[in-house]
């Protein structure tokens, strides 16, 4: 979608497209398989596709057309396709290591671990999101924190040696299609400073997805960042070495 966060969101930046179709969930439900189906969302055994990112800050705004492909948690590739000026810039992610291309210069860079935290193109989501929010599962203590009927609210705190950024994650999601409705996080202080919302949730290959997710920080809650998918393919079968260096050149 974890921009990343998809991966994003990213994503950013990945609901629900598993690497199988999710299962019938009985009470109790069990908060770590909820949030694994969820923050693997957008990426299935492999995925391809079209979205469009529209950055809004209290200075100026603009959007960004872009092509990605995804293998399992772990490979992640997305290039801009317009506007003309950024066209062919690409970001790479594998395992815990991105790098970004940037064709206009013939310059490839691997972000360090001090730039983590930084803004990724220029959004709202940050590269750490790129590498850490589709393995929420594996870096915090999950529980049940409220449930009503058809939904579910689920608290996750770090684990003991995790290294994260957040001091708490809440999950809102809806049982009935298996897709988020929002994600909260809190610094270390408990303060709530950054929500992700989802929307306009479509059923894709016998399967609910939220074609939109919008992320928004509360100390300026005019600003934002919204992910909004054109296209999404699971059956995209990634060539050998797509997911190296060398291809970022070849995009």
């Amino acid at each position: 979608m974890r921009l990343p966060l998809l991966l994003l969101c990213f994503c950013l930046l990945g609901a629900c497209a598993f690497s199988e179709p999710a299962p019938t969930t009985a009470a109790p439900y069990d908060p770590v398989e909820l949030v694994r189906l969820v923050e693997t969302q957008y990426q299935g055994k492999s995925s391809h596709g079209i979205m469009r990112m529209t950055i809004k800050t209290s200075r100026w705004s603009r959007t960004l057309e872009m092509e990605s492909w995804s293998e399992g948690r772990d490979k992640f590739l997305t290039r801009i396709l317009a506007p003309a000026k950024e066209k062919g810039t690409c970001t790479l992610k594998v395992a815990d290591n991105i790098w970004n291309y940037l064709p206009g210069i013939d310059r490839l860079m691997k972000i360090p671990s001090s730039l983590m935290g930084e803004s990724w193109m220029g959004s709202h989501l940050t590269n750490d999101d790129l590498v850490k929010d589709n393995r929420i599962d594996e870096l915090y203590s999950l529980v049940i924190s409220a449930q009503a009927t058809g939904s579910v609210e689920i608290t996750g705190t770090p684990k003991p040696d995790a290294a994260v950024v957040w001091g708490k994650i809440v999950y809102r999601i809806d049982l009935q299609k298996m897709v988020p409705a929002s994600i909260d996080f809190f610094d270390e202080e408990g303060k709530k400073v950054r929500t992700m919302s989802f929307s306009d949730v479509r059923e894709l290959d016998s399967r609910w997805l939220p074609f939109v997710f919008r992320v928004t920080p509360l100390e300026k809650p005019e600003e934002f960042t919204e992910m909004a998918y054109q296209k999404i393919d699971f059956s995209f079968i990634p060539p050998p070495e797509m997911f190296s260096i060398k291809s970022l050149r070849n995009r």
